[in-house]
């Protein structure tokens, strides 16, 4: 009976002594490169376009072709009456492409420069997803410091509570001071309830861009705390120019080398399309063999073999290849127009993450100097409560606006290192 009752309490009590995994941002990115569909769906895209580079490639090998049939041959000759013999036929051909003026040459640059192209499109996306995982990560860090700043307001809307029922036992506050305590108790355990669903809704976020649960949701995303003094003085400081980041950015920016190869891929379907207008020359050879019965043998060579040098040309095509050519130029000009679009994106982007970056730093420095003077008025409007210069109105304003100062400064904080990931994905770093 000890034994079982061991074993139910092993059965029982696991899971909650299983080891919480604690996760960094390095994690995060790793898994989700691995696990996440999207990104998944990038890489079968590449890898797709690859193997229709070795399908163009395969233009300039020979091809051969072998085929066999067998069955009944009936024949009928004027004045000879009928016969129905067996036979059994095989025949191997084989043909090579000569010249064609540059259409498969066209096809295979075209095909390469498509999975350059896609390449680059798949290392665009990775970019974006590590971006998308930042934000989330940083989102959850701030969720984590908002619970702590709503943990201490329950902490100080109890030391209220308690204050005003020693205040109103001693004669000192009336009734009206207790209830209403317990009312900014009460709620200040709502909020902080409400933040541990808001960081929930946080850490689902995070796992759907990582499409994948870590430890089947059994982890703690890894956070520093946070320092209690010169909070804008611990960021890290970008001191790049403007300009630069831009350079930076039109050269690395994998978006920029996607739009380049289409343009390189447009310029090679027009060779293809020009190649329309040129002959095919073609080296074809083929080979059978039959097996037959003696009475037709005079009537049916039992093998022969063909060599031809082939040119094939379509003189006029009802102005179908002009059409085609024609279509293939405005497809360059289009994808050029592409490449000068992606610029004014990219430069759209840096300018707006680099104007964030700095918008956050004094957003940080603000935040701290208003949760210092949100406190230095906290202190005073408890000693005046103290002292019965004020009413519990005043203080409670003061503690809210401690506890609005606290969680602009967490906010604030974090925020600046999500602008950070922003200006870094804006640049291709």
């Amino acid at each position: 009976m000890k034994i079982i009752f061991l074993c139910l309490g092993l059965l029982l009590f696991s899971p909650l002594q299983a080891k919480n995994q604690v996760i960094t941002i390095d994690n995060i990115i790793e898994m989700a490169l691995k696990h996440s569909p999207d990104i998944e769906i990038r890489r079968l895209d590449f890898k797709s376009a690859k193997e229709r580079n070795s399908f163009a490639k395969g233009a300039y090998l020979p091809r051969v072709d072998v085929s066999v049939d067998g069955g009944k041959q009936y024949t009928k000759l004027k004045n000879q009456s009928s016969t129905n013999t067996d036979i059994l036929r095989g025949a191997i051909g084989a043909s090579q492409l000569l010249y064609d003026f540059g259409k498969t040459a066209g096809k295979v640059t075209s095909s390469i420069e498509e999975s350059l192209a896609i390449e680059a499109q798949m290392q665009q996306s990775i970019s974006d997803k590590i971006f998308l995982l930042k934000q989330a990560y940083y989102t959850i860090l701030k969720s984590q410091g908002i619970i702590e700043v709503q943990a201490k307001n329950v902490k100080l809307q109890k030391q209220q509570r308690y204050r005003a029922k020693k205040y109103l036992a001693s004669g000192i506050k009336t009734i009206i001071d207790v209830s209403d305590a317990q009312v900014k108790v009460e709620r200040a355990e709502l909020d902080l309830n409400n933040a541990h669903y808001t960081l929930e809704l946080n850490r689902a976020s995070l796992e759907e861009e990582m499409g994948y649960v870590p430890y089947k949701g059994n982890y703690t995303v890894f956070s520093e705390k946070l320092p209690s003094k010169g909070l804008s003085a611990s960021l890290p400081i970008v001191k790049t120019p403007l300009f630069k980041l831009t350079k930076y950015a039109y050269t690395h920016r994998y978006a920029m080398s996607a739009s380049e190869y289409t343009v390189r891929q447009a310029k090679s379907n027009v060779q293809i399309a020009k190649g329309d207008y040129y002959p095919t020359l073609s080296l074809n050879g083929k080979y059978s063999v039959q097996d037959t019965e003696d009475s037709v043998l005079a009537l049916s060579p039992q093998s022969q073999g063909e060599v031809s040098v082939n040119m094939s040309w379509n003189i006029f095509s009802g102005y179908q290849s002009d059409a085609h050519t024609q279509e293939a130029k405005i497809a360059v000009l289009r994808a050029n127009s592409q490449v000068q679009n992606v610029q004014i994106t990219i430069k759209r982007e840096v300018l707006e993450a680099h104007i964030l970056l700095r918008q956050s730093k004094d957003t940080v420095s603000l935040s701290e100097s208003i949760a210092k003077a949100s406190l230095d008025k906290f202190r005073q409007a408890e000693k005046r409560y103290a002292n019965e210069l004020s009413d519990f109105v005043e203080l409670q304003d003061a503690q809210q606006d401690y506890i609005t100062s606290l969680s602009d400064s967490v906010n604030a904080y974090y925020d600046y290192f999500i602008a950070m990931a922003k200006l870094d994905h804006a640049v291709g770093r």
